[in-house]
């Protein structure tokens, strides 16, 4: 098909010439690109100055001296997915289409515009002013050029895209406004004119709000094809979401996992079956040299959670096994793993994505023919994509990488599973050209959540410069962010008055209040504290805990300090493990006849084995020290903190933590530092624990005062939210790796709350967050050294 005599300007239609051939004169003035054998080698920098051409609409002229053949075929990848990073180009893919996109072949007598000879096989005609005429007699421009841009005149136009996907039905003319409900900032990021932008939305700015009618303004108002755009949202509810307020329009969207997880079947032509956790923990058992279980470890959660640093985190296994002493030969077993899921015909939790990164990878026409369905992408959450889940996005995005990525880097609080906030501080290095645009206003808080929230996060490094200001008409009110230092041991009465204040304000009810905490063990007195003082909650805690290693073992110490002269076997066995003594496995036959005091230090006396026999009596003298301590009327706190500090039960369930790998799995610790919280409440040792578990089974509800770690509430919100057990070693966390993560969280959790947010903290333990919240801190507060 010849060009016509004057495709519009606004196209931006380059042209293709030979090497050394001069272009027609109407490119006579336009930038010459050369591709030579050189270049197709090595394409990186003809391909920047390509897109920055096509994507601008700008006329180029591609001087091509190689069979264009040499760079037609896409790129397979063979490198395993863990060896490559997050920001990879195949700029050979890129090359192919940037050449063709939106420019003529001129390189024989005539040019000739590709996209309309390709139109006129799916039943246009040849001829006529334009590249075509429609089966309907209009005749129509077939556009090369990006979709965002395409001209919005009165001329008919067809994008490309449709008749790659076998469509010569033109772009609607039509294009009503976008709701006019929208705030200026909100309405701006709805109506950008495409292409790949940046949203940042702090909390409270309305994001879904944003994401919702994205969708709806390119769907209805632009009439982008449905088949091309796809929304992809972090969580299922997030997604159920999406599609509710939008059902009218049946938009495609996806979890990041399912999209994986659907590609992966789509590659396979099957269906893998998804293992459960159990039958991923006994998959690994069996391919890797998992360490013989000792007590206080569990020796196949750091495999699970190393799998998973190499899978979602891009880690080379090797890496990932020489940086930690947990998890001898992963890198040896990781193939193996993964080729046993592949033999059964199943994957994992990270599989889903991380086979699904592979097979985009090395199976490059596949990945063409679904890069299709994927032209313009809508990100929720983008903050917390894993390095995987970025590549993932950027190999369905290429070539024209059309994501319209909202998130906010001061939200990011999954470090531990790979997230990173460079991924939007940086986002132009993921996603060419990618233009920027803000939500500042936070509608959701009073001013001096907004603004402690904002004082907060001044402290951080890592993150993208932002203006966040309250709505107007905000509550103005300095009390709506209030700091409360306590006593330790009146943390829970602290909780309950302020509780039972808020209950008294009119209007305020139970559902309307949050407790928010680091970890989910610290709820732990707040339930019980709040049931006894007869406020319904919506319980987070449940008798489990009570049965999980370093609260089973507290128990255990106090049942036989209380009465031990009556001690039973199962304590006894209890007690020996935890901490661990390095018993034989026989000794539990001996300890099984013992009753008292008097009969522990007898099999002692009794048993030949010398070492052993020294451990017998170095446990009861142990026995007998915190015995006597409940003698002498110590109450609940006191002995529990024996158990902890003089035991030694807070440094075994450290060392347990440690083994679990990240502060996301390990939280032993955490359940012994609630329990000793909660028994300020009832200060007998004698009846703690029967109080205690009646105490969860009768405040176990639904409804009521919302309890939850702070992790659990993205994107939920309340009048009035309580940050419990901001103390030092919890908030920030002592297992965390990073304290700017750690802000962060606390930022998440101050502003879930609408009205009134304030946060308790222990005089004894203040965290170093307090003083950053106040704006009093010289500079940032920073992670130990370890031993120190």
């Amino acid at each position: 098909m010849r060009a016509p005599a004057g495709p519009p300007g606004a196209l931006g239609r380059g042209v293709i010439v030979a090497a050394g051939s001069e272009p027609p004169a109407a490119w006579a003035g336009a930038e010459r690109i050369e591709i030579g054998p050189g270049e197709v080698a090595d394409p990186g920098a003809v391909v920047a100055r390509l897109h920055t051409g096509w994507s601008a609409r700008r006329p180029v002229v591609v001087a091509l001296g190689v069979d264009p053949a040499s760079f037609r075929a896409p790129e397979s990848i063979a490198d395993p997915p863990y060896a490559l990073a997050p920001g990879l180009d195949l700029p050979r893919d890129r090359l192919h289409h940037l050449v063709w996109a939106n420019n003529y072949d001129a390189r024989g007598a005539e040019p000739v515009w590709w996209w309309g000879e390709k139109a006129v096989r799916l039943g246009a005609a040849a001829g006529g002013a334009a590249d075509v005429v429609l089966p309907d007699g209009r005749e129509a421009w077939i556009d090369g050029g990006p979709r965002w841009s395409a001209p919005a005149a009165d001329t008919i136009v067809v994008e490309a895209g449709a008749v790659e996907a076998g469509s010569i039905d033109p772009i609607p003319r039509e294009r009503p406004a976008a709701r006019a409900d929208l705030a200026p900032d909100q309405l701006a990021a709805v109506e950008h004119h495409g292409g790949p932008v940046r949203v940042i939305a702090p909390a409270g700015s309305g994001k879904t709000r944003v994401l919702t009618e994205r969708m709806r303004h390119l769907l209805a108002d632009c009439g982008y094809r449905r088949e091309a755009v796809i929304a992809v949202a972090y969580n299922k509810l997030a997604q159920d979401e999406l599609e509710s307020r939008l059902a009218a329009l049946a938009p495609r969207t996806r979890t990041l996992n399912s999209l994986g997880y659907s590609l992966l079947n789509r590659h396979r032509g099957t269906r893998s079956r998804v293992l459960t956790e159990p039958e991923a923990r006994d998959l690994v058992a069996e391919v890797f040299p998992v360490p013989r279980r000792r007590t206080n470890t569990d020796p196949i959660g750091p495999y699970i959670d190393a799998l998973g640093v190499v899978r979602l985190g891009l880690v080379p296994p090797s890496e990932v096994e020489g940086e930690r002493d947990d998890v001898p030969g992963l890198a040896e077993g990781f193939d193996a793993y993964r080729e046993r899921l592949a033999a059964a015909g199943a994957v994992d939790f990270d599989e889903q994505v991380y086979a699904a990164l592979e097979a985009l990878l090395r199976d490059g026409g596949f990945r063409r023919r679904v890069q299709r369905e994927h032209r313009h992408l809508l990100v929720d959450e983008f903050q917390d994509l894993t390095p995987a889940h970025v590549l993932m996005i950027r190999l369905l995005a290429m070539p024209g990488f059309d994501v319209f990525g909202v998130g906010d880097d001061d939200q990011t609080i999954y470090d531990h599973a790979g997230a990173d906030p460079r991924f939007l501080v940086d986002y132009g290095d993921y996603f060419p050209g990618a233009e920027r645009t803000a939500l500042e206003v936070n509608y959701r808080c009073a001013e001096a959540i907004v603004s402690g929230a904002a004082t907060l996060l001044g402290y951080n490094r890592v993150r993208v410069p932002k203006t966040i200001r309250a709505a107007a008409g905000a509550d103005p009110d300095r009390g709506a962010l209030e700091l409360r230092e306590r006593p330790r041991a009146e943390a829970a009465a602290t909780l309950v008055d302020l509780v039972r204040g808020w209950l008294a304000e009119p209007e305020v009810g139970p559902g309307d209040i949050a407790v928010l905490a680091r970890v989910n063990s610290l709820l732990l007195a707040p339930q019980v504290a709040l049931w006894s003082a007869g406020v319904p909650v919506a319980s987070a805690v449940r008798g489990e805990l009570l049965e999980r290693t370093g609260a089973a073992a507290a128990l255990a110490w106090l049942r036989v300090a209380v009465d031990p002269e009556n001690l039973v076997g199962a304590d006894l066995e209890a007690i020996r493990r935890r901490p661990s003594r390095g018993f034989p496995r026989w000794i539990s036959k001996w300890l099984a006849n013992c009753r008292s005091l008097e009969d522990l230090r007898y099999i002692g006396l009794k048993i030949d084995d010398e070492r052993v026999a020294g451990k017998v009596g170095e446990l009861a003298d142990d026995v007998e020290m915190l015995a006597a301590t409940a003698a002498a009327g110590a109450t609940t706190r006191a002995l529990l903190e024996a158990v902890r500090d003089r035991i030694g039960l807070g440094g075994a369930m450290a060392m347990l933590d440690g083994s679990k790998g990240s502060e996301a799995a390990a939280s032993h610790l955490d359940d012994l530092e609630g329990l000793i919280q909660v028994a300020d409440l009832h200060d007998e040792p004698g009846g703690f624990e029967p109080w205690l578990r009646a105490a969860l089974e009768s405040s176990a509800g639904s409804e009521g005062v919302r309890l939850a770690s702070i992790h659990k509430v993205k994107g939920r919100e309340w009048d009035r939210v309580a940050v419990y057990g901001v103390v030092d070693g919890l908030m920030p966390h002592r297992l965390s790796e990073s304290w700017e993560a750690e802000r962060r969280v606390l930022h998440v959790a101050i502003t879930r709350a609408r009205d009134r947010c304030v946060v308790l903290a222990d005089r004894e333990r203040p965290s170093p967050f307090l003083a950053e919240l106040r704006g009093e801190a010289a500079e940032a507060a920073t992670r130990p050294a370890a031993g120190v």
